[in-house]
C-alpha cells in the first residue's frame, strides 16, 4: 500500500530536521567558522546562532543549486537578479522558495527562534481568489517576519554598518511586515550587497523564506491536500 499524503509530509518533515541537526551540529563543530558577528551575537545566543548557521547553509543550498554557481555572492546576485525579472513579467510566485520544503525545514527549527525571527498565521476567516472562496480554513498557513521580534531589532542595528537597513527596519515597523515595496527594493539593489558577509547573507536568507506563494497557489495546494 502506497503512502497517504500526510505520511509523506512527516516523511519529509523527518528528514529536514535530521538534515538540520546534522547541518547545526557541522556548524557548532567548526570553531573557525563561527556564525556570529558581534551584532548577531548580541541578540542571539550560542545555540540560536547554530540554528541560524543551519538557516542560512539550507538557503546557500538552494540558492547554489538554482544558478548552478560555486561561489555565494555571485549565486545570491544571480538569483535574486532572477527572481526580479521573472517577477516583473508577471510571474509573481518566483519570490517563493518551495513551500512544502520551506515549511518543513522552518517548522523543524527551534520555537523560540521561530518567534524571534516570523509570525505564523492557521486563522484565516475568508480566503479569496479569482474563482474560489474558503471560509474558515483550517490550518492555512502563512507566515511573515515578526516585526517586534529580535531579528527585526537586530536589522535596526545592522543600519550603523549599512544605511539600507535603517529604510528597511522603518518599513517593516510600518507595513508589520514585509511589504512589496521591501520586497522589490531588496531584489533592485542587492548588488549593493556582500553576500560572503554573515549580516547580509543572514538577511538575504530570511528574506527568501519569509516570502510566500501568492494566494491563488496556496489555495490550489490547500484544496488538495
Amino acid at each position: 500500500m502506497g503512502k497517504t499524503n500526510n505520511q509523506k509530509i512527516r516523511d519529509m518533515k523527518n528528514l529536514l530536521k535530521i538534515l538540520f541537526l546534522i547541518v547545526t551540529i557541522s556548524c557548532s563543530n567548526d570553531t573557525k567558522t563561527e556564525f556570529g558577528t558581534p551584532l548577531i551575537k548580541k541578540h542571539f545566543s550560542s545555540t540560536e546562532r547554530q540554528e541560524l548557521a543551519g538557516i542560512v547553509s539550507f538557503v546557500d543550498s538552494l540558492v547554489l543549486s538554482k544558478t548552478k554557481l560555486t561561489e555565494l555572492d555571485k549565486a545570491y546576485q544571480y538569483y535574486l537578479d532572477s527572481i526580479y525579472s521573472s517577477a516583473k513579467n508577471g510571474n509573481m510566485d518566483a519570490l517563493a522558495l518551495d513551500q512544502k520544503q520551506k515549511y518543513a525545514f522552518i517548522f523543524a527549527i527551534d520555537t523560540t527562534l521561530f518567534n524571534k525571527i516570523w509570525t505564523k498565521s492557521t486563522t484565516a476567516k475568508i480566503v479569496k481568489t479569482s474563482d474560489t472562496i474558503l471560509y474558515n480554513p483550517t490550518n492555512f498557513i502563512s507566515i511573515d517576519l515578526n516585526s517586534n521580534g529580535e531579528f527585526v531589532k537586530m536589522l535596526a542595528d545592522f543600519s550603523n554598518e549599512k544605511e539600507y537597513y535603517k529604510d528597511l527596519y522603518n518599513g517593516i515597523e510600518i507595513a508589520g511586515g514585509l511589504s512589496p515595496t521591501t520586497v522589490s527594493g531588496f531584489l533592485i539593489s542587492n548588488k549593493k550587497f556582500d553576500f560572503n558577509d554573515q549580516n547580509d547573507r543572514l538577511w538575504a536568507a530570511i528574506f527568501l523564506l519569509t516570502n510566500e506563494e501568492s494566494v491563488e497557489i496556496k489555495v490550489q495546494r490547500y484544496l488538495k491536500q
